[in-house]
This record gives C-alpha cells, structure tokens and sequence, in this order.
C-alpha cells in the first residue's frame, strides 16, 4: 500500500524522572531531509536520533522536536563570569539611556544561558534510552498517519491508471484500422486532384499508403505504454517505498503519448493520446505526495 510523505504525530510520556514529548512533521521531499531540535544535553545523540528516523521513513521533509522536563530536581551550575558580563552590560544601556530602575536578579534570569543544567552522564543515559522510546512511538504513529493518507491517494491513482489503459486500449482499436482510414483519405485526395479520366497506378498507390502507415505505425509505443501501466498495477500493490520509481513510469508515459502524437494521421488518435498526457501530469502531480 503507498505511503504519503506527509502526516504529524506527537507523543508524550513520563516515567518518574522525566516527562517527554516528541512530535514529528513530515512534509513531500524528494530526498529524506530530516531537521531536530533537541535540548542541548542531547545535542550528542542527535546522529543516533537521524539513524531512528531513516529507520522508519525513506523520503520527506521531517522536522523532529523533542522536549524534556525534569522530574526530579538537577544539580545547577552558574555561569557567573558570563552572568557578570551581561550585568555590566545591562547597567552600561541604563546609564545612557537615563533609566532610573536598578538591575535586579529577575532581570538576568532572561538569560538562560548563565543556568546551565550539571547534569551527570549516568542521567542522560537513562533520558536518552527514555527518550528513544517516545520517538520510536512517535515515528511509528507517524507512519500509521502517511499510510491512512496514502490510503486515499492510491485510490486517485488507481483511478488515473485505469483512465490511462482505457485510452491506450482505445488508440490501439483505432490503430488497428489505421491502413484502411489511410488509403481511404489518400484516395480521396488524389482523386481530387487528378481528372476524372486519369487511373490510379495501383502499384504505386499501395507502395504509398505503405510507406505512410511505416511511419504512422504506433505498435511499438502501444505496447510500451502497456508495460509501463502493467508495472503501475504493480506498484500499487507492494508495501514498499514506490513514489521515485512511479514517477519514472510517468516520465515514460509522457514520452510514448509524445511519440503518438507526433506520428498520428488520424485526429481520433491525436485527441486520445492527448487526453493521455493531461491524464498522465495530474498523476504525475499527485506521484509527488507518494513516499
């Protein structure tokens, strides 16, 4: 069943530490271009955190937050070096400014970098293996949510397919009479011109239509445009990332109703190999949700 590339999930849990919330976005990408934002004491497991999510997703643009709050009280350090500097600064705007108010505490606790968290390796072992746990649910609900919205895409897609083979079907009933309705419109072109006395050269007449029908003859694109819906049918069946490889097919697609139109003698032809091809962009369109 196809996948969309888009969907949402957010997942919190708690243990009696921590609590943590992980939610996750998922956008159409043609590559897997994943984005974390983290608290900085798991700013190191952020390469394990991208191995996660290529785990479970293999195209989209992901944007992943992940949030903690501690349970427990941390041990705290003060940066009081950096903490003094933003002090002296402050006083330093007051006095040009005029500003009658002193500096007080509340106003250095706008900057959080002073307060940093001392928080031992042993800690962020036990949140990491935690917070594993929440992004691996969340990832996983996220899946569930591109598969229902996949669900409704195929259903489009199988639709547009079906469409595609009826027309390719109906351009190759044409087709089939396509050397008759040619010698039919040639004779009637040349009788047209020549005098009502002149006779045909039959030989000459056959080799013509011949040569015409070579190069009106459309059997080998009939045929590769079966294969490649044949091949569609298929990949809506697998339970498999498909999106590059249906996108290709579409490309072939495109290129053999091209083909058609470009040899057609016949406008019955034409209108269906065109109808074909706008068929054919808005599945092409809609390939670009599909994982």
């Amino acid at each position: 069943m196809l996948k969309s590339m888009t969907g949402y999930a957010k997942v919190e849990k708690f243990s009696e530490k921590f609590r943590v919330s992980c939610e996750v976005k998922s956008l159409n990408s043609k590559g897997l271009d994943i984005s974390v934002s983290l608290p900085y004491y798991l700013s190191s497991k952020e390469i394990e955190i991208t191995k996660i999510i290529s785990n479970f997703l293999t195209r989209g643009k992901v944007n992943v937050r992940i949030n903690v709050k501690f349970l427990t009280p941390v041990n705290l350090s003060i940066d009081y070096v950096m903490a003094k500097s933003y002090y002296d600064t402050l006083e330093s705007v007051r006095e040009s400014l005029g500003i009658q108010n002193s500096i007080v505490l509340g106003d250095l606790l706008n900057f959080r970098e002073i307060f940093r968290g001392d928080i031992e390796d042993e800690v962020v072992e036990e949140l990491w293996d935690f917070t594993k746990e929440v992004l691996s649910s969340s990832l996983e609900m996220l899946v569930e949510e591109r598969k229902k919205e996949g669900q409704k895409i195929c259903k489009d897609i199988e639709n547009m397919v079906k469409k595609i083979e009826e027309i390719t079907f109906n351009i190759e009933k044409i087709a089939s009479d396509m050397k008759e309705e040619i010698a039919k419109k040639l004779r009637e072109s040349v009788e047209e011109i020549l005098p009502e006395n002149v006779e045909i050269d039959t030989n000459q007449f056959e080799t013509a239509v011949a040569l015409i029908a070579d190069k009106a003859d459309i059997r080998e694109e009939i045929e590769r445009l079966k294969s490649h819906i044949d091949r569609m049918k298929e990949l809506l069946l697998r339970d498999e990332p498909v999106g590059m490889l249906f996108n290709f097919l579409t490309q072939e697609v495109h290129r053999e109703f091209n083909t058609i139109l470009s040899k057609s003698r016949m406008l019955e032809i034409s209108n269906l190999a065109l109808e074909g091809k706008y068929i054919n962009s808005q599945l092409k369109e809609q390939i670009q949700n599909v994982e």
